[in-house]
């Protein structure tokens, strides 16, 4: 039994394939059987649904019988073919400075004589190879939150605190005084809309939709909507922005960046820390350099590379409402927002009474 073995040296990127269907919309069928076809090569390694930290090797090895004459043997990952080989050798996968994820394809297609061919696919995980630091809350001011408030998005912008709320017939748009929670101006969905997150971008107010696949945007000043886009196949939950980029969560461990101007993805990364995927990814707000996300259902606060989707930090907010500040129709913590002159973080939730600015400080200080 001869092996083959290959060491890949490249780093690419990822490609997504799909397919479609007819212009009629009906799903086009074959009389192609599902039976099973018996190769005469085999992919050993790597094993199925494994999972390597970024920075190991990863084997790729092709078993061929000895009396099977291979004309050559073509490589690919990532859907990007990175070399052919004749002749036997061992080699590996090198994952150094890849980013992490499930999108990681090794494909190996045999030749054979008379133009025969056979291809194996293999999909690996990548996780991230640093360590999240811990950090714990200091609460610095408590301020009064609206208990009837649906928190889906938070922003603090030129003294005041912009919050976007949900639930059907609930929603809104509103401009709130930090010091007493009143609501200064808001703007009200339809009642058929579930409102989300929410972002301030050259002087416009963005807000998502959770199943609707619209996002509205508002002008600043009088919230009168001006636009919206609509984008497809994926909820809306939360909502940042950089410079020159939308950033959108959709309840997984994926992050869209997107044109402000035309609302397309122009990328995307996979959020990991060094156990796997991060989900349920949902407000968001970018705080120099860095995606600061609320997981939903958790007390916690994960702290994101924009760059790597790598997880660099976790807040663990268990505890900042109390007890007695609950009842029975409190929700999740929900909303984070930065004053960026001040350097100030404000932390909130769901049917919360409760708005606080808190401190961020790393466990074991």
């Amino acid at each position: 039994m001869k092996i083959y073995s290959f060491t890949i040296l490249f780093i690419l990127g990822s490609l997504t394939w799909g397919g479609c269907d007819n212009q009629s919309g009906e799903k086009r069928t074959t009389n192609r059987t599902n039976a099973k076809v018996n190769k005469l090569t085999a992919l050993e390694l790597p094993a199925r649904n494994a999972s390597f930290t970024i920075g190991d090797q990863i084997p790729v090895f092709v078993s061929v019988p000895d009396t099977l004459e291979i004309d050559s043997l073509q490589l690919f990952f990532r859907g990007h073919q990175v070399g052919t080989y004749m002749e036997p050798d061992t080699f590996f996968v090198a994952t150094a400075n890849m980013l992490p994820g499930k999108d990681s394809g090794i494909r190996v297609k045999a030749f054979f004589g008379k133009g025969k061919n056979e291809t194996h696919s293999r999909k690996v995980e990548l996780l991230s190879d640093i360590l999240p630091v811990t950090y714990r809350y200091k609460v610095i001011t408590t301020y009064p939150h609206d208990v009837g408030a649906y928190t889906q998005g938070l922003i603090y912008y030129d003294g005041w605190l912009y919050e976007g709320t949900g639930n059907y017939n609930q929603s809104t748009v509103r401009k709130v005084r930090l010091s007493n929670g009143e609501v200064i101006q808001a703007r009200n969905n339809a009642s058929d809309i579930f409102g989300e997150g929410i972002t301030i971008y050259n002087g416009r107010v963005y807000q998502l939709t959770y199943k609707a696949q619209i996002c509205f945007v508002y002008d600043l000043n009088t919230l009168e909507e001006v636009q919206k886009y609509y984008y497809q196949n994926k909820e809306g939950w939360g909502l940042t922005n950089t410079d020159d980029e939308l950033i959108m969560s959709d309840g997984t461990n994926v992050l869209y960046f997107l044109d402000p101007e035309l609302f397309t993805v122009t990328r995307q990364i996979e959020v990991y820390n060094n156990e796997g995927p991060v989900t349920d990814l949902n407000e968001l707000e970018y705080i120099e350099g860095k995606i600061y996300a609320n997981r939903y259902y958790t007390d916690e606060i994960v702290i994101i590379d924009p760059a790597t989707g790598k997880e660099e930090g976790r807040v663990d907010m268990k505890g900042i409402l109390s007890i007695k500040d609950r009842k029975p129709s409190t929700n999740v913590l929900n909303g984070i927002a930065w004053d960026a002159e001040n350097e100030r973080l404000f932390i909130t939730g769901k049917y919360w009474p409760k708005l606080f600015e808190i401190e961020l400080v790393p466990v074991g200080e």
